[in-house]
């Protein structure tokens, strides 16, 4: 038996207005927990909530936040991407408004993790478990979620085609997951992203997979193409506790798919299954 998100998604999702599935997504994902689509909550101004349409009755979803390519406050810009994440169980909360104008900032983002922590497992929000939270981004959108590692609330990083700009060392501060996606030697963040990985500290679990497809990525194809193979692999893993989806991005899976891999310390992750 299946029951509603929330009775706020659930309306959203099914008005014909301001809230559309972008058409240019060819799908509402393909996960087990399929459709997916988003929605603008009238609880959370300059925000957008992408989440399955129903979930399983006493299911419940971790919450991972999202910083647009060029910190633009257009939320659909990755639409295909960050339904096919939700169609395997997440709620993201991206940074902007469906074709928003405008830039967004960290303390955008830190707005969604207040917000969430505040009325996950109540009301509207009941299904969302707020003890993980994972911040990530895209390109300029990846610093946004860099600034968030330091927030107690947030279990750990994804960084997609990103890397620090100018502070060179932070990395080695770092205490908390982070896993890099990144295009390969032709994606203009190559080079920080790579920096970022090496300079990390010993014993902090870490992940980089590098495709070469250059700074943008699959995002807007079908189910954010080759990105969204391995990102839903990463949110069943990493933030839903599967471990079965781990040997993706560890194994053959992403390798056949013509990721380069390398990772560490991984054993310290210390995944469980979600409630």
């Amino acid at each position: 038996m299946k029951t509603s998100l929330s009775a706020l998604a659930l309306v959203a999702l099914a008005s014909a207005s301001p809230v559309v599935v972008e058409k240019r997504q060819g799908s509402s994902g393909n996960g087990p927990f399929a459709p997916a689509g988003y929605y603008t909550p009238n609880a959370l101004g300059g925000h957008t909530f992408y989440a399955p349409k129903t979930v399983p009755a006493g299911t419940k979803l971790p919450v991972m936040l999202w910083g647009n390519g060029g910190c633009s406050a257009d939320a659909t810009g990755q639409a295909p991407f960050l339904t096919q994440l939700a169609s395997y169980g997440v709620l993201v909360i991206a940074s902007g408004t469906p074709r928003g104008g405008g830039s967004t900032t960290a303390d955008v983002m830190k707005q969604s993790i207040d917000f969430i922590s505040q009325n996950a497992g109540k009301g509207d929000f009941a299904s969302v478990d707020a003890s993980r939270i994972t911040a990530a981004g895209w390109s300029c959108g990846g610093i946004e979620a860099y600034a968030q590692i330091w927030d107690a609330r947030v279990q750990s990083i994804g960084i997609w085609s990103s890397g620090l700009l100018t502070n060179y060392t932070a990395a080695g501060s770092f205490r908390k997951p982070v896993f890099f996606f990144l295009g390969g030697s032709g994606d203009i963040a190559y080079q920080n992203g790579e920096r970022d990985y090496a300079a990390m500290p010993a014993g902090v679990p870490k992940y980089k997979g590098n495709l070469p497809v250059g700074h943008g990525g699959t995002y807007t194809d079908a189910n954010g193409g080759k990105f969204g193979v391995i990102g839903a692999q990463w949110v069943q893993w990493v933030m839903r506790g599967n471990a079965s989806a781990a040997a993706y991005l560890t194994g053959s899976g992403a390798k056949n798919d013509g990721w380069s891999v390398v990772s560490a310390d991984l054993d310290k992750l210390g995944v469980t299954p979600i409630a």
